[in-house]
């Protein structure tokens, strides 16, 4: 016994000695701007630690603490994950019991404080003992399964100690009739829809779901349970694969609407503007009905570049959890009421650049929303490549272990542990609101699309899949042989489902589906005017505010609401001499002009966002709207203060090096709202290169594509001094090529 004291000892102190070098990391320098407006971190969550009883049984049984830790670090390597059961397996020597010297299958173990063991299926309270067989049987089926989990790399012990708790005594819930009627319901309506797409419009690229199916039952689980828990809005990126699926059969887009877009007609209103966009990248924002509340959800309209949409849902969330928050009471917190979701491809989650950037914005104060739930659709295949191509990791998720994001693997053949791992999953992002991820490993039963043929580079797989029975089909065998459901009642809701899209085609067929002319208008924008369907006013509005209003916003621009250490450069050179040219009333620079022109919105109600690098100070050191105190390094924005009752807000958010996914966040923003002015900066003019894909996909095209205005303004400073070719143009004649009509001014 005395070696295994040891070594638990040992292993103790080890643990003792990581928790201190992490804490670094965990208590982050308080920098700036930690008490000016915008700045926001979600509420905390944390468990309670070992007692010291726990603490002494774990040192007790330092060879079953190694032991269960192995399982909790490695068991996902011998999960059941793959539905195609093509991935190959190696034997995981860290999960042999002889290593550990845990031989006898007999023995008993106090566990306390070492492993979550239930009483029983009924009894969900934890056993003080259990014996190493019941031990071995516990640990495979939580971390071997069809459900495996990745939280080891996670820095906090705390939330550590919540996933063991988590995973370890949750009880399976058995779900009732219901739910099980409710989960075939989904499939079978999913797979009907593809059916019948492809019978009647054989030549179109639709995208469908076969073989991803059980992405519906996540979904419409995650939906459930944020209407339970008082989310009021999720807003859901994506991309195309399974979109039309979700769009009709979840988010109750007409049937017509579709079939009258497939043969060729516009999906947006008549007498405006537009080009329109692809099936793939059609939009609805319903809000849905469950039995314990309900949840609006807002589907964004996504271009072709995958991933491009992440930080623009992101943005979009922060956006409405900002109003929300300004409404609510004061116990609101950051992911209370809003939520986003990102739905994800395998090889784009691990091949897109903007995926990093977009993870790297999620716990930072201005740009949080309180935690996306990422969905990977994980078809292990990248149109024609496959993951040992596509990748150096050995998951696709393992990019979100650079922002410690824990992981949760489900096979998606097995629909009801899919939703069993979405309980999980919600749970998690509601107590620590953080990022997770889904990985839903399924497969694609055709190709690309469904006009490709993907047997040319991958036989062996589709040889597999060809014979492969699907999701629905497995789910609705299972159901039948558990007496829950009839063939009768099956064929049934095929044929209903079938009758509703032959319904709908019909409608598509002998009328004209009108969209509302204020499709596009609605909510927030309700009053704003679509500048390409209307007459430009016969005069300029007018803009001009009265001098004495300038002149105090002015001075308010450079007054601290309370005295601070200031640095002497910056009292002299632009405190005093903004004062200087405030007073003669000429020579007023750009920072000052620009000053005022927040100052008067803020003035008038409206707030003001500028994001961007270094926009505090500004590139220059020509903006300085946040004042820093040289003793303690607290900042202040002056403008803030002093303003009147009902003044808006400046919120200064100076950026992670990131121009695509902040460029893409701001236009997240700016499209919620034509209320509140959002600038994006480039810190150098020339650096919107970085953001090109956004500025083409998104700002200059969404009013001619979607009819989604936008009131976003880029500033792309750049000088004449010797900076350089790159930092002394921002390329006006880009935007002179892509401007269309009205988009870009």
């Amino acid at each position: 016994m005395l070696p295994y004291r040891s070594a638990a000892t040992r292993l103790v102190s080890a643990e003792r000695r990581a928790l201190r070098s992490l804490t670094p990391r965990l208590l982050k320098r308080q920098y700036h701007d930690r008490e000016v407006y915008g700045y926001r971190v979600p509420k905390e969550f944390r468990m309670p630690d070992y007692t010291q009883e726990e603490l002494a049984n774990r040192m007790e049984y330092g060879s079953l603490l190694r032991f269960v830790q192995a399982y909790r670090q490695h068991g996902h390597k011998s999960a059941t994950l793959d539905p195609l059961d093509i991935m190959q397996h190696e034997k995981v020597l860290a999960l042999q019991p002889e290593r550990y010297g845990l031989t006898d299958p007999k023995q008993i173990y106090n566990v306390a404080g070492i492993l979550h063991v239930t009483e029983s299926a009924s009894n969900p309270s934890s056993r003080e003992e259990a014996d190493f067989e019941t031990i071995l049987g516990h640990l495979n089926s939580v971390y071997c399964g069809r459900i495996a989990h990745e939280f080891m790399h996670l820095p906090s012990a705390s939330e550590r100690r919540w996933w063991y708790h988590a995973v370890e005594s949750w009880t399976k819930p058995q779900l009732s009739v219901k739910q099980k009627k409710r989960i075939h319901e989904i499939l079978t309506k999913s797979e009907t829809f593809d059916h019948f797409l492809a019978k009647k419009f054989p030549n179109v690229k639709r995208y469908g779901l076969e073989g991803a199916e059980s992405m519906m039952v996540a979904l419409d689980r995650l939906f459930e349970l944020s209407a339970q828990s008082g989310v009021q809005d999720v807003i859901l990126g994506m991309p195309h694969r399974g979109r039309l699926n979700l769009l009709c059969d979840l988010l109750e887009y007409p049937y017509a609407s579709l079939f009258s877009k497939m043969k060729g007609n516009s999906e947006l209103p008549d007498g405006t503007a537009h080009t329109g966009d692809v099936i793939s990248h059609l939009i609805n924002n319903p809000t849905l009905k469950y039995d314990h509340g309900q949840v609006h959800v807002s589907l964004l309209s996504n271009p072709s570049h995958l991933e491009a949409i992440n930080p623009v849902a992101m943005g979009k969330a922060r956006a409405k959890q900002t109003a929300l928050m300004s409404s609510a009471n004061p116990d609101c917190s950051l992911g209370d009421r809003v939520m986003c979701v990102q739905i994800h491809g395998d090889a784009a989650f691990t091949g897109q650049g903007i995926v990093m950037e977009s993870l790297s914005l999620s716990n930072l104060p201005h740009y949080s929303s309180g935690g996306s739930v990422h969905i990977v659709v994980n078809n292990q295949l990248g149109y024609t490549t496959p993951a040992q191509n596509a990748r150096s990791s050995a998951y696709c998720s393992d990019i979100g272990k650079m922002i410690d994001v824990p992981v949760v693997h489900v096979n998606g053949d097995f629909p009801e542990d899919v939703a069993r791992a979405m309980d999980v999953v919600f749970e998690y992002r509601n107590k620590f609101r953080k990022d997770i991820i889904l990985d839903l490993m399924c497969y694609r039963r055709w190709g690309h699309n469904e006009l490709d043929e993907p047997a040319f580079t991958q036989p062996v797989m589709y040889n597999n899949i060809r014979l492969h029975n699907s999701v629905p089909k497995l789910y609705e065998e299972k159901l039948q042989e558990e007496g829950v459901l009839d063939s009768s009642e099956a064929d049934a809701l095929r044929k209903s489902q079938y009758s509703a899209l032959d319904n709908g085609l019909q409608k598509a067929s002998n009328e004209t589906i009108k969209t509302p002319s204020s499709y596009h208008l609605d909510g927030n924008w309700k009053g704003i005017k679509h500048v390409a369907t209307r007459p430009l006013p016969e005069e300029e509005p007018v803009t001009g505010v009265d001098t004495d209003i300038l002149a105090q916003v002015g001075r308010l621009s450079v007054t601290p609401p309370t005295p601070m250490n200031l640095h002497p450069r910056l009292q002299k050179y632009h405190i005093d001499s903004r004062l200087k040219r405030l007073e003669s009333r000429q020579g007023i620079d750009w920072a000052t002009a620009e000053a005022l022109a927040f100052g008067t919105l803020m003035k008038d109600g409206h707030s003001v966002r500028i994001s961007g690098q270094d926009v505090g100070r500004g590139t220059f050191s020509q903006r300085h709207a946040m004042f820093v105190c040289q003793d303690s390094e607290k900042a202040v924005i002056p403008l803030n203060h002093g303003l009147g009752e009902g003044q808006g807000f400046l919120e200064v958010a100076n950026s992670p090096l990131s121009e695509y996914a902040v460029l893409g966040f701001e236009y997240g923003m700016s499209i919620e709202s034509p209320q509140r002015l959002v600038i994006w900066e480039a810190q150098f003019g020339d650096f919107f290169n970085g953001a090109q894909i956004a500025i083409d996909t998104f700002i200059s095209s969404s009013e001619a594509k979607w009819l989604r205005q936008t009131g976003l303004v880029m500033l792309l400073p750049h000088g004449q001094d010797g900076a350089g070719p790159e930092h002394s143009s921002a390329r006006v004649e880009r935007f002179l090529q892509v401007h269309y009509t009205f988009s870009l001014h």
